[in-house]
């Protein structure tokens, strides 16, 4: 199935992978895998009504290996025409560098309302990994000069378990593509990665396997598109720091 919300913001219903190979070249990909059970298990966070983290260890997670997530980067870098930026869970990093992918960067993004480590018998982790890939074949250019590749960012609470916070993603789509480029999200969700896009001005297309996301990211990217004026106003970005 195939939404045209409007010239250039297309939304698919389906599996990735199967889609994948019938699209041409994009810009850029923006996008966040399913991670593995241990990730989800411990480092996922949804905001409670008091500003807490809520533990959701007891969501369901369809998620990939590492070799799939190197399958997938590998597909995702050669669709590309420059970056491919995926958070994931920091062990895939390390797979799909040992693998000969274009790994340029190993980012982070720390989450001041990470879950807390309810055993309480070690440090809870506080911080998401963020893979930066490039293809090796073009020119390595992005729009944030000398800056880290470190955001501090808090978890929100949304419509879907993984949602990431939309500070978060337009700037990701600010520093890794320019305006009226396309942004590809291959795990689409509940639509951040698009509403970002389209408020920044790219072109956009998503993929969502589950059809009850695929409809609420159909709904946000349409409502998104019919407020003109935040095609100018810009997200607040995320705090760059230093990681200690």
């Amino acid at each position: 199935m195939r939404e045209v919300l409007a010239d250039g913001v297309e939304l698919y219903l389906g599996d990735c992978r199967e889609i994948l190979p019938t699209l041409g070249k994009i810009d850029a990909v923006v996008t966040d895998p399913p991670y593995d059970a241990i990730t989800h298990a411990g480092a996922r966070t949804r905001v409670g009504k008091n500003g807490a983290a809520d533990n959701v260890a007891s969501i369901h997670f369809s998620s990939l290996k590492a070799s799939s997530f190197t399958e997938i980067s590998r597909a995702l870098i050669e669709r590309s025409r420059r970056w491919v930026i995926m958070t994931c869970d920091w062990r895939h990093i390390a797979a799909a560098e040992a693998a000969g992918l274009p790994l340029i960067r190993f980012g982070v993004w720390v989450k001041p309302n990470g879950a807390p480590q309810f055993t309480g018998d070690r440090p809870a982790t506080g911080w998401e990994a963020v893979a930066i890939f490039h293809r090796d074949d073009a020119v390595k250019r992005w729009n944030g000069g000398g800056s880290r590749a470190v955001w501090t960012c808090v978890s929100p609470r949304g419509e879907h378990p993984t949602q990431k916070p939309i500070e978060l993603v337009g700037e990701w789509i600010e520093l890794f593509s320019d305006s009226g480029e396309t942004v590809f999200d291959p795990f689409l969700g509940s639509g951040t990665t698009g509403v970002a896009a389209v408020k920044l001005g790219r072109k956009f297309i998503g993929i969502e396997i589950e059809p009850k996301y695929f409809d609420i990211a159909c709904r946000r990217v349409a409502e998104a598109l019919k407020q003109p004026d935040l095609f100018i106003e810009k997200p607040k970005p995320a705090k760059q720091e230093a990681f200690l």
